[in-house]
């Protein structure tokens, strides 16, 4: 099992040189990769710092050392595929070859100052499998033609169209691409931070089951990154929850062995939810990537203490 680091680009985070120190910390101490999170917006009152910036700085200020860096999760139907296919060229000749990218819908919905977003999941995901198909070809570095399925256009709006000439450069070599889906769990109560002095609940709509579509969507490619909802950083997903992720994205047998599942919790620091010893049961579970995640509301001090504790041995 691999071992990384994952720190939220918010809060005391919330800045490209305090997410820059954290990950030439990582480095020195021997972890294996670098997550940050992709958030726009969570309060009014709460620094945010744009991922993209921060994870350019990140791979300037870093070696071969530090093997991965990204995004987790980047909602990629709320941005153009265009774009997001020149930011990752961009950053994987930077970074000389280190991005991963992680998309989903997003979680919470962030956007309600604007009526201009999509206003549903539905619409959502379909709008995400828009975009995956596009950036895919965008990518490719050839010239292509595209239109939406019929059976997405009902959902989100109508027919679309791409006529795009070859985007060059095309990244070297083409980044994994990792899938969040979450995990919702029932009778745990919201406890989402949305300020710096109040803790405000997140919904959660339990009329639906368990959603099964963004993990059959993992499952086209590198990647799935579960999330249990309501988030809590002090609850990782458990060892039985990992296993209930693998059934949902490969329904009719196991991943390829190349498939990477990855979740984050914390095992440093004495109120550590998970302890060194259980990490065992999460490799026997399936898991391939352990990201160690220091408290949301930590201080840059208190994280650093933690990515400086270094990796399982």
């Amino acid at each position: 099992m691999r071992y990384g680091v994952y720190v939220p680009n918010l809060w005391h985070y919330g800045s490209v040189g305090a997410i820059t120190d954290l990950a030439v910390a990582a480095e020195e101490s021997g972890w294996e990769s670098f997550f940050i999170w992709d958030h726009l917006l969570v309060g009014a009152d709460i620094p945010v710092v744009d991922s993209q910036i921060a994870l350019a700085a990140v791979a300037a200020a870093t070696s071969l050392r530090l093997r991965r860096i990204g995004s987790l999760i980047t909602p990629l139907a709320r941005r153009r595929p265009w774009k997001v296919a020149r930011e990752i060229t961009a950053l994987q000749e930077l970074s000389q070859g280190r991005l991963v990218t992680g998309f989903g819908l997003g979680q919470p919905p962030e956007y309600d100052f604007t009526s201009m977003e999509l206003d549903s999941p539905s619409k959502r995901g379909a709008a995400l499998d828009d975009a995956l198909d596009l950036l895919g070809r965008f990518l490719s570095g050839d010239e292509f033609s595209w239109e939406r399925p019929h059976q997405r256009a009902n959902r989100i709006g109508g027919p679309a169209r791409v006529s795009a000439p070859a985007f060059l450069p095309r990244p070297d070599p083409m980044p994994p691409i990792w899938i969040a889906g979450c995990i919702y769990r029932l009778g745990v109560a919201p406890n989402l931070v949305t300020s710096n002095d109040e803790h405000h609940p997140h919904g959660v709509d339990r009329t639906v089951h368990q959603p099964s579509v963004p993990f059959r969507r993992a499952a086209r490619f590198q990647g799935v990154f579960p999330v249990g909802m309501p988030w809590d950083n002090r609850a990782p997903l458990t060892p039985d929850e990992i296993t209930r992720v693998i059934a949902l994205t490969f329904p009719d047998g196991g991943p390829p062995c190349d498939f990477e599942v990855v979740t984050c919790g914390r095992t440093g620091g004495d109120d550590a939810p998970v302890k060194l010893t259980d990490l065992a049961r999460y490799e026997e579970a399936g898991l391939t990537t352990w990201l160690e995640s220091p408290p949301d509301l930590a201080t840059h001090d208190e994280a650093l203490a933690i990515i400086r504790l270094g990796p399982p041995s």
